[in-house]
């Protein structure tokens, strides 16, 4: 057996979740068989791009699509003798999703294996999934890239990164991030069961950005329910997200971090035209 060594692939598991409707038995047992049926797979491609960075070797192998989420399988190999800068970035690599159109897709689930290849070869099995296609586009993009991490190594939950301001009814509420860029707060709705933030940032990289961003009642982080993307426009990601019901009377603020910022590795952006 040819002997590699394989750096991890890391992949962020950011949200996922299921909405549970009480209904009689009979209805709920003919809502989960046409949900079987609608949830069949679009299609499902096996792409085979290829790509090459210093001596690692990395592959698409399959894509598939349905209404409830999106899944792609890529292969890598990484020999001995690779180069220190390359084995440290391939660790630190992670994957922004996107479409032509602009829209970014978040992270459902995420899971590694080995497999042994035909000629002896060991190589590393990643497969993800990630939120369905929104209408029809014409082309999914995979960009690693590396960075987009707190800019604060000394503890463990990065505090001296830590950017807060108070929501005082004024918008837009700008949060300055550091090197990665800003996040905006554009709105607030105060809901009986829940609290809905409105935010917004720029660039490929909002995603990141959103989701190093709470909400703070009294001193304490509420923990997000959802995060949800609305809206592309001139490069603008426009979010929702839900937190707990809040006392109106409370401090109440939003808390982000400063990041480092991030650099695309364009050598392994892998582009798939859709059906």
């Amino acid at each position: 057996m040819k002997k590699t060594t394989i750096a991890v692939l890391s992949a962020a598991l950011l949200f996922g979740g299921m909405l549970h409707i009480p209904a009689a038995h009979a209805a709920a047992q003919n809502e989960a068989a046409q949900s079987d049926a609608n949830s069949a797979i679009h299609f499902k491609l096996n792409p085979g791009i290829k790509k090459q960075y210093g001596e690692a070797a990395f592959e698409l192998e399959t894509l598939a699509a349905s209404p409830k989420e999106t899944e792609f399988t890529i292969s890598r190999i990484v020999p001995e003798n690779i180069n220190e800068e390359i084995d440290r970035n391939i660790m630190k690599m992670n994957y922004i999703v996107m479409d032509n159109n602009g829209w970014i897709y978040d992270r459902i689930q995420a899971k590694e294996q080995w497999r042994e290849n035909p000629d002896g070869v060991l190589a590393r099995v990643f497969t993800e999934k990630v939120e369905a296609f929104r209408g029809k586009p014409k082309e999914l993009i995979l960009k690693p890239y590396i960075g987009g991490d707190y800019d604060d190594k000394s503890t463990a939950l990065a505090q001296k990164a830590n950017v807060a301001a108070r929501l005082t009814g004024k918008f837009p509420l700008v949060l300055d991030q550091g090197k990665i860029g800003s996040v905006s707060v554009t709105g607030v709705d105060f809901q009986k069961d829940k609290t809905v933030l409105s935010l917004s940032a720029k660039g490929e990289t909002a995603s990141l950005q959103i989701q190093a961003t709470w909400l703070m009642q009294n001193g304490k982080s509420l923990q997000c329910a959802s995060k949800k993307l609305i809206g592309v426009d001139q490069d603008v990601y426009r979010y929702q997200m839900e937190f707990p019901a809040v006392n109106r009377k409370a401090q109440l603020e939003v808390m982000t971090k400063r990041m480092t910022p991030v650099t695309f590795l364009n050598e392994l952006e892998m582009r798939v035209n859709l059906p």
